[in-house]
């Protein structure tokens, strides 16, 4: 039993690291635009399935397709922006439901292209790496090691250039931050691509595990947005400990209860730790 839970340990570890880069997004976004972007689940499944495509349709060595599928994601990040968001800057409801309705749209048409049916990328990476008498995927490994650089490699950007101290100000304070001689503007576009090229990230990454369906993104949204909670909402290094937290709770907690109740672990730990902390784990530091 203790080998069974160690490798659910790791497995839980290895999901919340989706749900921490969705976190991330979710944390960016709202910081600097004042819009909880409930899209970012459809922009994770557009970098799924852009992944699918050029690998398996396409026939492109997958750190290839990777690369594209982010830049696809960050692009339709910018269209929808330019279209959508930038109209709903600062509006919390407004935004929450334009992106509500970019679900509908982006869901649709994924639907109209690829149909219903789950779609499987052919093994990237095959393999595995056994430690006593628990076995690991090596791809499993391999994304929780991207995601993992992506995420600290952000925060240490935001916390060490002039761009980061540009946009950690604006967050604080955004007059002052215009005085300052930041363009508001561009930053706000730049954050939103960025997030975007994130879950697209996490798609193409999660392209490699998993099957994919149109409706994926609905689940990983709800998961960012409960790890951003529950980390502190504007807590970087934190939506990945939410993440991970999140994803070993689920994956631990699916052996002794029902599958069926999987998605409410998550939601029974945030508000166990909100009723004791109502600003997150970390939503006092700084």
């Amino acid at each position: 039993m203790t080998q069974v839970i160690l490798g659910q340990f790791l497995n839980g570890i290895i999901i919340g690291t989706l749900y921490g880069i969705i976190a991330l997004g979710v944390t960016l976004t709202f910081g600097i635009t004042g819009i909880v972007n409930f899209a970012l689940g459809q922009f994770m499944m557009i970098g799924a399935y852009a992944t699918w495509h050029l690998t398996d349709i396409s026939h492109l060595p997958y750190p290839i397709a990777v690369a594209l599928a982010v830049l696809i994601a960050g692009f339709a990040g910018l269209l929808s922006d330019r279209a959508l968001f930038q109209f709903t800057r600062n509006n919390l409801v407004n935004g929450l439901l334009v992106s509500i309705g970019l679900i509908s749209v982006i869901e649709s048409g994924a639907l109209l292209l690829y149909t219903a049916t789950p779609k499987n990328l052919d093994f990237v990476l095959s393999g595995s790496w056994t430690f006593g008498d628990i076995t690991v995927p090596r791809m499993k490994v391999a994304t929780f090691g991207v995601l993992l650089v992506v995420i600290v490699f952000t925060w240490i950007a935001l916390a060490n250039t002039w761009l980061g101290r540009a946009t950690r100000a604006y967050a604080q304070n955004p007059e002052a931050a215009t005085l300052m001689g930041v363009n508001t503007e561009a930053l706000q576009v730049g954050v939103t691509v960025y997030s975007c090229a994130l879950a697209g990230l996490g798609g193409a990454m999660y392209a490699s595990l998993y099957s994919l369906e149109p409706s994926m993104g609905a689940l990983f949204i709800l998961k960012g947005v409960e790890a951003a909670i529950l980390a502190g909402i504007g807590n970087l290094a934190g939506a990945l400990v939410g993440g991970i937290i999140l994803g070993v709770t689920e994956s631990i907690g699916s052996l002794f209860l029902p599958t069926a109740f999987r998605d409410a672990y998550g939601l029974i730990f945030l508000v166990a730790i909100l009723l004791f902390r109502p600003s997150g784990l970390f939503g006092g530091q700084k």
